[in-house]
């Protein structure tokens, strides 16, 4: 993005409120992939082994957008994702925000069961927009543009530079370790989706304070949510995908807070928020309320699962401690 961000230093209070929600799970009875998945990383810390990484292959714009292309494919068929059956499929208008390949546009333009038609916006070229090989046509429109001016201009105007301004799937896929980009695509999603509508939103580290703050929010404004992973080699990567979402009170309380903290973090320096401010997408508090710590378990075990797998790989490590 071409707005310069920087991240206010956290203070000895809010480091040490920031594991809170890590000693909470590895204290839970049902958290024992969690304990390993720890154990595992404070052993490579201390031993100071050096993974075994593969060198990147020269075609790896087409082949990410393949291996997104075939994520999305597994999620609207696969008869035990945990999410519903062609949803992608059966899609009227979606909005694509941040994707630096084409994988999943291409599965929903490619399998409509209706007139499917999308909007996408990524980064310009200069900021790693690339990747994308759909061509020009009436059902699809891409737009390179920085997201943060995009966020800004719209509450300013209410004004978008498409034609489209409601969607019943959006995707939300920009970088998951920026906190800015968090609350600028989630807040441009509460404002164009329609009521029943269904967003997809690429996080990282699921027991990590700021996604948990997400991941609690988006349950709930949606009836039901659930979680995928990203292959492997993408890191600590999972799809949130809210089901559902309802313009109901915690819906407006939503987008009101994050409209608020997108005014404070974005002028007159753009910034990051600030441990406190990140109370306006969920106050910390809430967050190990037992509805809550439920639904992260919930969540994650599956998560920590394939992380825990994909390190024993790496590390060249029996696989079977993840039973």
């Amino acid at each position: 993005m071409s707005s310069y961000s920087s991240t206010p230093a956290p203070d000895a209070a809010a480091e040490a409120e920031a594991k809170w929600l890590t000693e909470a799970l590895l204290g839970r009875p049902d958290c024992n992939i969690f304990r390993q998945l720890k154990g595992l990383h404070s052993h490579i810390r201390a031993t100071g082994v050096i993974p075994r990484f593969r060198s990147p292959p020269p075609d790896l714009a087409a082949q990410r957008s393949e291996v997104m292309y075939q994520v999305l494919q597994s999620m609207d068929q696969g008869d035990d994702s945990g999410h519903p059956r062609g949803f992608a499929r059966n899609t009227a208008w979606f909005l694509n925000i941040g994707s630096k390949s084409d994988g999943f546009a291409r599965y929903i333009l490619e399998h409509p069961t209706r007139i499917t038609r999308g909007v996408g916006v990524i980064p310009p070229v200069t900021e790693g927009g690339t990747g994308w090989a759909i061509p020009p046509g009436d059902r699809f429109d891409l737009h390179q543009l920085d997201l943060f001016d995009l966020v800004t201009h719209y509450l300013r105007s209410r004004v978008l530079p498409f034609n489209r301004i409601s969607f019943d799937f959006i995707i939300l896929d920009l970088d998951p370790s920026s906190p800015r980009a968090l609350v600028a695509q989630l807040l441009l999603a509460l404002h164009v989706i329609v009521e029943g509508g269904s967003i997809l939103f690429t996080l990282s580290c699921i027991e990590q304070p700021l996604t948990a703050r997400a991941t609690v929010a988006l349950s709930r404004i949606a009836d039901h949510v659930t979680c995928s992973t990203a292959p492997p080699k993408w890191g600590h990567r999972f799809y949130l995908h809210a089901q559902t979402v309802r313009k109901n009170s915690a819906y407006r309380q939503l987008k009101d807070r994050l409209e608020t903290l997108w005014h404070r973090i974005q002028t007159p320096n753009p910034r990051d928020p600030t441990w406190d401010e990140q109370d306006l997408i969920t106050p910390w508090q809430e967050v190990f309320e037992k509805p809550s710590i439920d639904l992260l378990v919930h969540l994650g075990n599956p998560l920590w699962k394939t992380q825990l797998t994909s390190l024993y790989r790496v590390f060249g490590t029996d696989t079977d401690q993840t039973d």
